[in-house]
């Protein structure tokens, strides 16, 4: 084989066999260094290039492996170069800069890092000039430890979360148990509320059913939101975050955002259209915030409010000329902007245990004593929710439910104190899934919650189970029932926050057996 590249130093397939064979015999370094040489040789072969890169960089996570930092920068830089010098990009050398830059920040060469994302914003903003792109690292902290490296002054307590009560275990399928398990810790994070913080917000990108916000502090502290709230994107502005969200880096295109400096004192927290987050989220943190002096009649920075998010801000107390809708103030070319504060409120996030306890206290004193009789037994339809979230034979599900002493009820027929008030009072209610199951919370201990669901919910291998576990609502009985996806399944989409829309049959008789054993329970 070394004898053909002799004869033929420019063709790229004795290269990629020799680097290849060192490899499976465990010889990384000399299977890159075979890869490198005939990257020289025949600079142009994209396979070349990929295999070195790739395996430039396992030997600079190999030296991290073994806690030789210094090892891993000369193969951070040369994985680089790779990168840089590529005549062509395509998706598998793109994949790469994410990866270079964890790897940089794990070993410490935050340098690198940066220059990593100074070469993949050639990419992702063509039309920005380098010089107008700011590029930093930054740490990601958990709120204590974000205002304790930030120096900011604030309020932080212990609350009293939501217990665990022994009939979730009951009720939960056993391989969501160890979340069940993990809820008391969760429950046990501190919340509180910075104050008088001189920050930046990044915000703008629609995620998830979010509006994405980074909290900075001297562009060195971001604020740690979610452990799961990182996204990838060719232009987000956080990237290349390491495991467990230690660190990431920042690149703002300046000229894609609008500034907008904030100099009085002013609460913010992110945003969201969506029902569930906004109710389950972002709520509990407001309600932090009336709970310290310092946060009193403030207002408050949102985007894109929605009316029955006023509504819900009333009933934990903030009225409604306090907000500051910034989509609003700013109109359109506001989605894309940076907050700068002088004398920032920011609260911090609030665990889903304490959440739960804090809605209920607050929303069930809202409820009306003299609201009149209200149906014990309810259906949440999404049938005029098209196409979210839809049950396909919703009108069979609803006559079968019918039988049993159901009322059929639209959530959207009712404003959000109706239904707060609708299902704190009920015995049983069944629901697709969907934003409206954020009023779970408000059920009462001894009724039951009837999940329906699609296919890719509740089994041993499903994605979803950290979210099922983890936002386990604690109160109540909760039985859930998968439907099957109705037409043909080559036609849905990979992605499951797409395939939440796909509607769903629902097996009448399992139905029939789960309302019957909560009627049992009464």
């Amino acid at each position: 084989m070394q004898r053909a590249i002799a004869v033929n130093p420019w063709f790229d397939a004795p290269f990629i066999n020799l680097g290849n064979l060192y490899r499976s015999l465990s010889q990384p370094e000399t299977a890159a260094r075979w890869y490198e040489r005939g990257l020289a040789a025949s600079p142009g072969s994209m396979p070349l290039r990929e295999l070195y890169c790739a395996q430039a960089l396992n030997m600079a996570l190999s030296a991290h492996m073994r806690n030789d930092m210094d090892a891993a920068g000369p193969w951070l830089r040369s994985a680089l170069l790779g990168l840089a010098n590529a005549p062509t990009m395509n998706q598998q050398l793109y994949d790469l800069f994410q990866r270079h830059i964890r790897i940089a920040l794990l070993t410490g060469w935050r340098d690198l890092a940066e220059d990593c994302v100074r070469v993949k914003n050639r990419y992702d903003f063509r039309t920005v000039a380098e010089s107008d792109i700011d590029i930093f690292t930054v740490d990601i902290h958990e709120f204590p430890d974000w205002c304790a490296a930030a120096g900011l002054s604030a309020h932080i307590w212990q609350p009293e979360a939501q217990p665990v009560p022994q009939a979730a275990y009951e009720d939960y399928p056993a391989y969501l148990h160890r979340y069940l398990d993990d809820l008391p810790a969760l429950g046990a994070a501190p919340v509180g509320v910075a104050f008088d913080a001189r920050i930046e917000v990044i915000q703008g990108f629609y995620v998830k059913d979010n509006f994405e916000s980074f909290i900075l502090a001297d562009r060195r502290h971001m604020l740690r939101e979610s452990k799961d709230s990182v996204v990838n994107g060719g232009n987000v502005p956080l990237v290349g975050v390491t495991p467990e969200l230690v660190s990431g880096a920042i690149r703002l295109p300046r000229p894609l955002y609008r500034v907008v400096d904030i100099p009085e004192r002013a609460i913010f927290v992110r945003s969201t259209p969506n029902y569930w987050h906004f109710m389950v989220d972002v709520l509990p943190m407001l309600i932090a915030c009336t709970r310290v002096p310092e946060a009193q009649d403030l207002p408050v920075i949102l985007f894109d409010v929605r009316e029955y998010q006023y509504e819900m801000l009333e009933l934990v107390g903030i009225r409604r000329e306090r907000i500051v809708d910034m989509r609003r103030t700013l109109g359109h070319e506001g989605t894309f902007s940076l907050y700068r504060f002088d004398r920032a409120v920011v609260p911090s996030p609030v665990s889903y245990p304490v959440a739960y306890r804090w809605l209920r206290e607050v929303m069930l004193a809202r409820i009306r004593p003299d609201r009149g009789p209200l149906p014990r037994r309810v259906f949440l339809s999404r049938r005029n929710s098209y196409p979210k979230h839809r049950i396909a034979n919703d009108a069979a599900v609803g006559d079968l439910l019918a039988g049993y002493g159901f009322e059929v009820v639209p959530p959207e027929s009712l404003n959000v104190l109706e239904t707060i008030e609708l299902v704190a009072q009920a015995e049983i209610v069944v629901a697709p899934i969907g934003a409206g199951t954020s009023n779970h919370v408000y059920l009462s201990p001894n009724a039951t919650w009837i999940h329906l669901n699609n296919p890719d919910f509740f089994h041993p291998d499903s994605s979803w189970n950290i979210q099922m576990g983890t936002q386990a609502t604690l109160i109540g009985h909760f039985s859930q029932l998968t439907g099957s996806f109705a037409g043909d399944p080559v036609e849905y989409s990979e992605r499951l926050v797409d395939r939440l829309d796909v509607p769903v049959d629902i097996d009448l008789a399992a139905l029939a057996r789960l309302v019957e054993e909560a009627i049992a329970r009464l």
